[in-house]
């Protein structure tokens, strides 16, 4: 007999830890076959109109030193603000961003 666990005993196992309370709360990217990253780290620089911020995208460092700045200054959208609406984020917020077609977005409360 093998040692191996399959499949559905693991998704079994998942289940009953995370009925007991004891589980895991567990997170993932979801892309498409030779798709890039879903995801990936910014800096609010400043609002330009509305929800709609300037950003750049950030490479996070060791704790204590500042993020580095490793892309150019693009609009992304914050969905979390109304888009009627001045936005209230702060400048120097780091945030999670998200290409979606043509838009940039990320989800920040202020």
């Amino acid at each position: 007999m093998s040692d191996e666990i399959t499949q559905n005993e693991q998704q079994q196992m998942i289940n009953r830890l995370m009925r007991s309370g004891d589980g895991l709360n567990e997170n993932a990217f979801v892309t498409s076959a030779g798709g890039k990253i879903a995801g990936f780290v910014a800096r609010v620089i400043s609002l330009n109109e509305y929800n709609h911020y300037n950003v750049r995208a950030v490479q996070i460092n060791p704790s204590g030193i500042e993020p580095t700045i490793v892309g150019n200054e693009v609009v992304a959208v914050n969905v979390a603000e109304d888009f009627m609406q001045d936005g209230t984020l702060a400048a120097g917020t780091i945030v999670i961003m998200f290409k979606l077609g043509e838009y940039y977005c990320f989800y920040a409360k202020a």
